[in-house]
C-alpha cells in the first residue's frame, strides 16, 4: 500500500473525514491501526476500512485510544458515565456498566479505539490484549493493545449478539467490499445500529482512500 497516496487522499477537501489536514496524533493513531491490521488482520480491505471508520467515530476523530466522554482520568470518566446514567435512567445500559465491579472495583466504561465496555468484554479481550484487562482496564488506552483488540474484535464478532464478524456483513450480497446496506448493517459488529449510517459514510471515505493507495 502506498502510504503517501493514502494520507494525501484523506487530506483532500471533501474526503469525508478530517478536513484538509492531519495532526501528528491522527497519523500516529492511523499508523497504529494499519500496523495491527498487518499483524492480525484478515487482509480484507473492507475490514481495515471499517476498523478505521470505527476508530474515527469512537474516538471523536482523534484516532488514538480515549476514555468514555474523552475524560483525562479514571475519576473523570466515572463522573461522566454516572452523569449520563442519571440522564438516561436506572434501567439504561450505561447505568448498569457505570457501577464498580468486583474483585478490583473498576468501572468498565468505554476505553480504546472501540470504546470497549462491560466487564465480560474486557475479560473476553484479555487474551488478545496480552494483559488482564479485568485487572487493568486502562491497558485499553495503550495504542498497540487497543488497535489489536479493535481488529480482532471486528473479525471474530465478539461484540455481536450472534457472533457475526465483519465478513458476515461483507458477504451479504456476495460481492467484495461493503455496499451501503452492508456497511450500515456492519455496525452490529460493535454497537447494534447506533449511528450506523454515519459510520457507513466514514467507512466509504476510508475505503476510497485505501483504493487510491493501491489496496485491493
Amino acid at each position: 500500500m502506498n502510504h503517501k497516496a493514502f494520507y494525501d487522499a484523506l487530506r483532500r477537501r471533501g474526503s469525508g473525514v478530517f478536513g484538509t489536514r492531519l495532526a501528528q496524533h491522527h497519523v500516529d493513531g492511523i499508523n497504529g491501526i494499519l500496523t495491527a491490521f498487518d499483524r492480525v488482520g484478515d487482509r480484507r480491505r473492507a475490514t481495515l476500512a471499517y476498523a478505521l471508520a470505527t476508530g474515527y467515530h469512537e474516538t471523536g476523530a482523534r484516532m488514538i485510544p480515549v476514555r468514555e466522554g474523552f475524560a483525562i482520568t479514571d475519576a473523570g470518566a466515572r463522573r461522566k458515565v454516572n452523569a449520563l446514567a442519571r440522564r438516561r435512567g436506572p434501567n439504561s445500559a450505561v447505568a448498569k456498566y457505570a457501577q464498580p465491579q468486583p474483585p478490583y472495583g473498576h468501572v468498565y466504561y468505554g476505553r480504546g479505539h472501540v470504546q470497549l465496555t462491560w466487564l465480560d468484554n474486557y475479560r473476553r479481550s484479555s487474551a488478545d490484549a496480552g494483559v488482564d484487562l479485568v485487572k487493568n482496564p486502562d491497558a485499553m488506552l495503550d495504542p498497540v493493545i487497543s488497535a489489536r483488540v479493535l481488529i480482532l474484535g471486528l473479525i471474530d464478532g465478539r461484540w455481536n449478539g450472534r457472533g457475526h464478524g465483519i465478513q458476515h456483513y461483507e458477504d451479504m450480497d456476495g460481492l467484495p467490499g461493503l455496499s451501503e446496506v452492508e456497511a450500515i448493517a456492519a455496525r452490529r459488529t460493535v454497537n447494534v445500529q447506533d449511528k450506523a449510517p454515519l459510520i457507513a459514510r466514514y467507512y466509504r471515505a476510508f475505503d476510497q482512500a485505501l483504493v487510491v493507495a493501491g489496496m485491493r
